[in-house]
């Protein structure tokens, strides 16, 4: 079945107040908002042509018609007012000036015509400028008008009365006419503004989405990785060590090593899922091992090629670790030589987002000191939980080592810490009396995180 959508023009606006979006600009409308120069031509040219037509016909009388100075001002101002109009525009307020001021002088000899520059001059002023500033230019509009009237008129009071009060409604009909359309100018200016605006805070909401998505995924890269391969160095090297004289505990070593790697492969396949290559990444990740040349093992590397690739074709949809894996990441580093032991107290927080927290500072933790402590006896690793906060503290008595080339720039104690800090706590780290370092880190936690 297909659908249809209603056009953009009938479609109601969000709100539910029954209000439509506006019809878009027609061919006409957008060719003169193009061409303001060319308008504003034409609007001085309708008042000039017919003005300047009407004095000549008078000049040219018969009987004798004004006196040639007379004519030749009048054309001069009407070229004045008909310049001024050019500019309505960019200077509203002297067109609107320079109008008013020639309607007084010309009012006697040309009556109600010299109305209409001025009226010109007040719906541009509305439009361009502002309301207030129209209002008070049609103030003074009708002021000089009504002069005008009254000066120009060799009539009784009633007589320039009525002229006045003709003209006063010219000019207040084209006032309103343009404070309406300079209010619906100014509120779809406003409107395209709002518009650009909520359209540049949404690119900057959806940049800093993307930098602190790839932050996340360093920091989680950066434990999977670091972790897996400080396991697999301090196995491989023990399996070595051990490959003459327990040939055993070196194979069991080595498998340790594989099941690392397999575990480490899930875990960055579960993380980088959240890029939409799940299906690709897992076609090469199950593929790769079987490109492996045949051998003797070649049986046992299929299998674990099988092993692998349904992994990580699972892996995305497994849980991110959390405190009930502890147990079994201790277990790894011990399985590596390190002297890791684990105390709990206290009830294990039920936030997934704490627990993976946890986790996190643990596994670096262990990490840093596989990788760094010298010959420590013990690793301690206690975690206590307490209404309204948890506390992981991870000490080894070991010395620091000297330095080695793949000591790595303390990005991991940085992650830590912004993990840490999401939940309103602190991390420290750092050596402690008598040799050996230690890394606590305190979390506070509300109700609903507290309760497993």
């Amino acid at each position: 079945m297909t659908s249809t959508s209603p056009s953009p023009a009938a479609t109601p606006l969000a709100d539910g107040a029954g209000l439509r979006l506006p019809t878009p600009p027609g061919v006409t409308r957008r060719f003169w908002a193009r061409h303001p120069w060319f308008v504003d031509s034409l609007v001085a040219a309708v008042y000039l042509v017919p003005t300047a037509i009407v004095l000549l016909v008078d000049a040219t009388r018969p009987g004798g018609g004004p006196a040639p100075v007379a004519i030749v001002s009048a054309l001069l101002l009407t070229a004045l007012i008909a310049g001024a109009l050019l500019f309505r525009r960019h200077a509203p307020l002297l067109a609107l000036a320079i109008s008013c001021t020639a309607l007084l002088p010309s009012f006697p000899n040309h009556g109600q015509g010299d109305t209409l520059p001025v009226m010109i001059a007040l719906y541009a002023v509305a439009v361009y400028r502002n309301v207030r500033s129209a209002w008070i230019g049609l103030a003074a509009a009708v002021g000089i008008s009504t002069l005008g009237a009254y000066f120009g008129s060799g009539n009784p009071f009633i007589s320039w009365v009525s002229v006045a009060s003709q003209d006063a409604v010219l000019l207040i009909v084209a006032t309103v006419i343009g404070v309406s359309v300079g209010d619906r100018m100014r509120y779809v200016a406003s409107l395209v503004s709002l518009a650009a605006q909520l359209a540049h805070d949404r690119d900057r909401q959806a940049q800093l989405a993307r930098s602190s998505e790839r932050a996340r995924i360093a920091r989680e890269l950066h434990d999977i990785v670091a972790h897996s391969l400080s396991v697999m160095v301090a196995l491989a090297d023990g399996a070595d060590a051990l490959a003459v004289r327990d040939p055993e505990r070196s194979r069991a070593a080595m498998r340790e090593v594989a099941s690392t790697g397999r575990g480490s492969m899930a875990e960055m396949r579960r993380l980088l899922g959240v890029l939409g290559d799940d299906d690709e990444t897992a076609d090469a990740a199950a593929s790769a091992p079987g490109q492996a040349a045949p051998g003797p093992g070649a049986g046992t590397t299929t299998a674990a090629a099988t092993t692998t690739a349904t992994t990580a074709t699972a892996a995305p949809l497994a849980p991110q670790p959390g405190a009930d894996q502890l147990v079994d990441l201790v277990d790894s580093f011990r399985s590596a030589g390190l002297p890791a032991r684990l105390e709990l107290s206290g009830r294990v927080p039920g936030s997934p987002g704490v627990q993976l927290t946890i986790y996190r500072v643990v596994q670096e933790s262990l990490t840093n000191a596989l990788r760094y402590a010298s010959q420590p006896s013990i690793v301690s690793v206690r975690l206590s939980s307490s209404p309204g906060l948890v506390e992981v503290v991870i000490d080894d008595d070991g010395h620091a080592r000297a330095p080695q080339p793949s000591v790595g720039g303390r990005r991991g104690i940085i992650g830590l810490g912004e993990r840490v800090a999401l939940y309103g706590g602190t991390l420290e780290a750092g050596p402690i009396r008598g040799g050996g370092w230690r890394v606590r880190a305190t979390m506070s936690l509300d109700e609903g995180q507290a309760s497993a």
